[in-house]
């Protein structure tokens, strides 16, 4: 008997779902832990843990626990002292690239476009009847990260016209073949930030990339250039990005995920301008929890088949930030 223990960190599995699962090979049970106490009174025969919602509540009383799957993209917050001591398997869930690619490609034209500005016109009930400092269009994109979405959003952008330079720790065969020039250290990248009119952040959050996108790096961008970011709030310093774009440096900035989250409608970044925020959605779409069920019922299926499993990680890439 295989006991597979759900905790999804964004809405409930479906009942169909969960029938699937039980119908992957005989003699699996499935559990939907819907609280922490549920999850730890499950945790000691579980042999796998779809989710990361109790994870860390769970894993100091697991003791068959053989794969972790989580729902997320980029789970480098996941790491600790008890997932190394238990070494599961581990696997990321990828399934949202597109959306979260489509997702920078417009956040980036909407600040080229100044569709803001316009938006902003037409809750005022004013026929702003200007260009709104529109900016050129970018020939040129930077894209720090190229893993699924930076990959995914490489080939957005070049079917648009685009030049993507890609900047990455690991050189792989996958990511050099994603963009026009791939560039692994740190010299090789700097000296190219120049042409950049688009700057996309895919990275996640680790001690490598706290606050990488300081004020020097965001000075040496051209001052019409976009940044925008995907990846985790953290890697950007807040801070220096407002005060650039309040100096005019930069053409303008889009951001998925902002650190720290603003705590008051007093906080500067709210007003800074030429910046565009949504709320971390960038992942969701109408059928977000269908595709996350269908990508995790085939990772299942691959698991008991036997099958190498999709996006597999290790502790060390936790550690690393890849």
């Amino acid at each position: 008997m295989s006991k597979i223990l759900v905790m999804y960190s964004n809405g409930q599995p479906s009942p169909g779902h969960v029938e699937r699962l039980e119908k992957v090979q005989q003699d699996v049970s499935v559990v939907v832990a819907d609280s922490e106490e549920m999850a730890i009174r499950h945790a000691a025969d579980t042999d796998i843990i779809l989710g990361h919602r109790y994870l860390r509540q769970t894993l100091p009383y697991v003791q068959h626990l053989k794969w972790v799957q989580s729902t997320a993209a980029g789970p480098h917050h996941l790491l600790s002292s008890d997932l190394r001591r238990v070494n599961p398997i581990l696997s990321r869930c990828t399934a949202f690239s597109d959306a979260i690619a489509w997702h920078a490609f417009t956040l980036a034209l909407s600040v080229v476009r100044r569709i803001p500005e316009a938006v902003k016109a037409q809750q005022q009930g004013v026929w702003a009847h200007s260009h709104f400092n529109m900016l050129p269009f970018p020939k040129t994109a930077m894209v720090f990260g190229v893993g699924r979405i930076g990959r995914e959003l490489a080939m957005i952008l070049r079917r648009n016209g685009l030049s993507v330079l890609g900047v990455t720790r690991k050189y792989s065969p996958e990511a050099s073949a994603a963009c026009d020039e791939l560039f692994c250290d740190y010299n090789s990248w700097f000296e190219q930030l120049h042409r950049a009119d688009l700057c996309f952040i895919t990275l996640p959050l680790t001690k490598y990339t706290s606050r990488f996108f300081d004020e020097t790096i965001l000075r040496a961008l051209p001052k019409h250039a976009v940044l925008v970011n995907m990846g985790r709030g953290g890697v950007v310093d807040t801070e220096a990005l407002v005060r650039l774009l309040q100096e005019g440096h930069l053409g303008g900035a889009a951001l998925d995920v902002v650190d720290p989250v603003p705590s008051s409608s007093s906080d500067p970044v709210w007003t800074a301008p030429r910046l565009l925020i949504t709320p971390k959605v960038a992942v969701f779409h109408p059928e977000h929890q269908k595709k996350l069920e269908a990508f995790i019922e085939n990772q299942v299926t691959r698991y008991f088949n036997g099958e190498t499993l999709l996006d597999l990680i290790t502790i060390n890439d936790l550690a690393e930030g890849n």
